[in-house]
Formats: structure tokens, sequence, C-alpha cells
């Protein structure tokens, strides 16, 4: 998702196209989604039967602790909100705003890429997330209606203050009035210099290339510091690099450019981390050795 973004936006940028450009989130998604929603986005009666029945035993207790005293309530119905903790959430939540992508590609708005006029992207969508682009403002008026009257009818609510817009023309960004939606609901013009986070990135119309690299490149080192600080063996200490330091930065690859120094520069200094911390030794006689395989007899980095 990030890549078509990343795509349109420079696009937008060197062929100086208009666009309007809004972010929607909801309120509490998971915990407001109606029941009856979730069992009407399915479509199979064994399936439906099973998940109708197990959704009536979803109960909580709530525990509190007051002066060293423990309290606890008796159990506690769940109305409304996806049971969360498990694989098949996920996807019934995704199944439950499904409709909503498809009116949206229904509408004839959206951002129209390369040659072809007709074939249009107008949203990008994940979990609750939502991006929305269109060629003009009027449009964009008109999906959000359609995105706000979709949320109603499944009483769920439309995060107004944690949403935005942005118009540009021919590269430059424009000074519009905020959008007003039927309900009275007003959805905020993005300040200028401001920027807003999507799936992780800050995105102005591009995303915001130098300030992201910063920040990731400063979690990997953090988290590289922390797992050498660990009483892990060698082995797990590498596994824990690969698991969940290297991909802070792997999750930007294809969407932001790296140069080869930079991440050569980054390479070094997870090499003379390794070293600090006995990990390798200062005068190994193979780099290479570090990158091949376990069953090769290498540190699988």
């Amino acid at each position: 998702m990030l890549l078509i973004d990343s795509i349109i936006a420079n696009q937008v940028s060197h062929a100086r196209h208009n666009i309007s450009i809004a972010w929607v989130d909801y309120n509490k998604a998971f915990d407001s989604v109606p029941h009856s929603w979730l069992i009407h986005a399915l479509f199979n009666e064994k399936v439906i039967a099973l998940l109708s029945t197990l959704m009536q035993t979803w109960r909580t207790r709530l525990h509190v602790n007051v002066s060293g005293q423990r309290y606890q309530t008796q159990s506690v119905r769940i109305e409304r909100g996806i049971f969360q903790g498990d694989s098949l959430s996920p996807l019934w939540f995704c199944l439950a705003l499904n409709p909503v992508s498809k009116m949206l590609r229904n509408s004839g708005y959206g951002y129209s890429l390369g040659r072809r006029p007709t074939v249009l992207v107008s949203h990008l969508f994940y979990m609750d997330d939502l991006k929305l682009y269109t060629k003009y403002s009027d449009q964009l008026q008109s999906i959000l209606e359609l995105v706000s009257s979709f949320s109603k009818s499944i009483v769920m609510e439309i995060g107004v203050d944690k949403c935005a817009v942005l118009h540009a023309k021919q590269r430059k960004l424009e000074r519009h009035d905020n959008i007003q939606l039927l309900d009275g609901a007003e959805i905020q013009e993005l300040e200028p210099k401001k920027h807003y986070k999507y799936l992780g990135m800050q995105q102005l119309l591009n995303i915001n290339t130098t300030q992201i690299k910063e920040a990731v490149t400063a979690t990997f080192k953090k988290r590289l510091k922390f797992i050498m600080k660990t009483q892990l063996n060698a082995k797990n200490k590498t596994q824990a690099i690969n698991t969940w330091a290297s991909p802070v930065l792997a999750y930007t690859y294809g969407v932001l450019k790296w140069s080869k120094t930079s991440l050569d520069a980054l390479d070094r200094k997870v090499r003379a981390t390794l070293k600090e911390n006995r990990m390798h030794h200062t005068h190994a006689a193979s780099m290479a050795r570090l990158y091949l395989l376990r069953r090769v007899r290498g540190r699988d980095l």
C-alpha cells in the first residue's frame, strides 16, 4: 500500500497533476463494530451459526486494586466490538468493512494512474486506516459523504479530530475550506508544514523521507544495543537482530530510497557493535561468514 501511495505522490510531483487527499480514521474501530454487522458480513451458514454461538459467550471482568484491597465485578457481557487476540478477528474485521471499499471503487471517483483514465485509485484501506484520492475537491467531498453515510449505517464513528484533507494543484499545495459533512462534522485541512502519520510514515504530499530515515535508523540502533545487553547466547542474539531490529529498516525498503552508502554505514555500525560486545572478533579473517547460513558454518546475520 505504501508503495502504491509513493507511486501516486511521485507522479503528482513530476507530472504536475491535481489531486485531493483525505486521511480517515475511526474511533475505537475494533471496540465499536456492532455484532449484528459482523454476523451480516459472513456468508456461510455453518460459520454464521458457529460464530453467533461463540459471540454469546464473550465475557470480561473488571479488576480494581484500592488501598491493597482487590475488587472484582461480576461477569460483563461484551455486546459490541470484536474479540481481540486471535487470528480470526483481523480477517473478520476486514470482511465487515469491505463493503465501503467496494462502494468507493464503484463511485467513479479517484486518481488516474498511467495512460488509462478509466483505471482509478480511489482509496487505500488497511484495517481501519483509510486514505482517499480524487482529482478534485468536490469529488473528495462526495466520497467522504459516502464513507460517513456507510459508517453511520453500521453505527461506527469517524474520529474527525484524527482525520485530515489536503489539496494540490500542479504540485503546489492549495488552501481550501475545511470539508463539512452532512451531519455537521468538519474535517480539518492539514496545517502547513505539518505531516500526517499513515501506516507509520510521516506524509504531506510526499513521504518525509529524511525524517523517517532518521527515525527508523535511531530505532534500529536502539534495538540493536538493547539486544546486545541481554543474556542471550550468540545464536539467539543474531536471531533477535534478524526478527526484531532489522524489520524496522526492511519495512521502508521499496518506499524510501536508501543509498548504498547509507546502508553500508549501517552495516559497519552493526559489525562495530558486535565487536564491542564480543560477538565478532576484531581480527576475524572472514567478514562474509557473518552473513552465511548457519548450516554452512556462517552466523546467519
